[in-house]
């Protein structure tokens, strides 16, 4: 077994890890349907780790002719024509959005023997009971079906923001089939690891349970936060000024569109009710509280909990990275800053002025999507003459 795949809380774990044949390392012909962002990036990631297939991509007609101006596949095909794109196919990614990865497993399954023996179909959809679902009713018997999910992305969409380092230190899941072989679990999971992703096997309830607790939950905990400054009445655009730091942090996800978790949500919404109902618990368990030394106790969980997740690789919720940076007040200054990284390949996904003396200076906040991207961007600074640090 690879060492960098986990194989967690599996039923075949233990075989898995005591099997001993060689698996295949790559397939022949990889189909990605759906060129978009992860798509595009998952692509680039095979080709950077030396993948010497065929890569073919099934999408809309100016994704397609994106995807083939910058040689991310080989060949491209009209969804449409997916029947043609998917003969001779060893493996197919599907890389559209939950609802349209059901549809197409129902039209994948309606291919039948055209379908090459052996066929491993997968996706990258953030919740997996209902694509295994769909995939098990759909796929015929000969073609074998592995739910994915990388936890990498980005606040960009499209091929055009496809990067071959997206997964890098970011967890993958994988959630098999009850039918599935063995010897393909590992054998995809040797795949992504070429990616630079790290591979975690799951099942399909135990993913969207974990998913609901750490991202889908707090995702609307986010939303109901932000909205709660309404509350202040006509105090509430002083509210929003003084919403800086712990609240701000709190809150970022709060600004994802609703049309990326209507999926998400709809698939989930059973096992997401019954943890909303749990959190109610602990909120009322802090309101008998307040003011009790019981407090005490918790925060101190809280924050040993906190201190044991992991800071340096890709999760549910990624975070950004800080940088802070001390300007002086005067036109250009952003640009000043920003330009340099850009042209050495340091994207800021977020810039904010963090604080400002009207004709003294302040301090900048860049937000890096890696640790390694915000170390090289202070350094790039420092090096021109900025007082810059990463803000732990």
């Amino acid at each position: 077994m690879s060492g960098r795949v986990q194989w967690a809380n599996f039923s075949y774990r233990e075989r898995l890890m005591a099997a001993s044949e060689r698996v295949p390392e790559s397939y022949e012909k990889i189909v990605i349907v759906g060129v978009g962002l992860i798509g595009g990036s998952l692509a680039m990631a095979f080709r950077q780790a030396n993948y010497a297939g065929k890569l073919v991509g099934v999408s809309s007609e100016g994704a397609i002719e994106e995807a083939l101006r910058l040689g991310i596949v080989d060949e491209g095909f009209p969804y449409d024509r997916l029947h043609d794109a998917v003969d001779g196919a060893d493996l197919v990614v599907l890389g559209s959005p939950i609802a349209v990865i059901i549809e197409q497993l129902k039209t994948l399954g309606g291919f039948g023997a055209h379908l090459k023996r052996g066929l491993v179909v997968t996706d990258v959809g953030s919740t997996k009971r209902s694509v295994l679902e769909a995939a098990e009713e759909s796929l015929p018997d000969h073609v074998h079906f592995i739910g994915g999910h990388p936890l990498a992305g980005s606040e960009q969409r499209g091929v055009a923001a496809a990067e071959p380092f997206l997964f890098q230190n970011a967890f993958y899941v994988l959630t098999p089939g009850a039918k599935t072989p063995e010897e393909e679990v590992r054998r995809l999971g040797r795949l992504v690891e070429l990616t630079g992703a790290r591979v975690l096997v799951l099942g399909a309830e135990e993913h969207d349970r974990i998913a609901a607790t750490i991202s889908h939950v707090p995702q609307l905990l986010a939303v109901s936060l932000v909205l709660f400054l309404e509350s202040l009445g006509s105090e509430t655009e002083h509210g929003k000024h003084l919403a800086a730091g712990g609240f701000r942090d709190m809150t970022r996800i709060a600004s994802s569109p609703y049309s990326v978790w209507r999926d998400i949500i709809t698939t989930n919404r059973d096992i997401i009710d019954e943890l909303l109902h749990k959190f109610l618990d602990h909120i009322r368990f802090t309101l008998d509280n307040l003011g009790d030394e019981t407090l005490a106790k918790v925060f101190k969980s809280s924050a040993e909990i906190r201190g044991e997740i992991p800071r340096d690789t890709k999760g549910f919720l990624s975070r950004l990275w800080d940088v802070l940076v001390v300007v002086e007040d005067q036109p250009g200054v952003i640009v000043g800053v920003c330009a340099p990284l850009g042209e050495k390949g340091m994207n800021v996904q977020d810039i904010e002025v963090v604080k400002v003396r009207e004709g003294d200076g302040g301090t900048l906040r860049l937000s890096f999507r890696t640790r390694d991207l915000a170390e090289r961007a202070v350094a790039e600074l420092v090096a021109r003459g900025y007082t810059a640090r990463l803000r732990e």
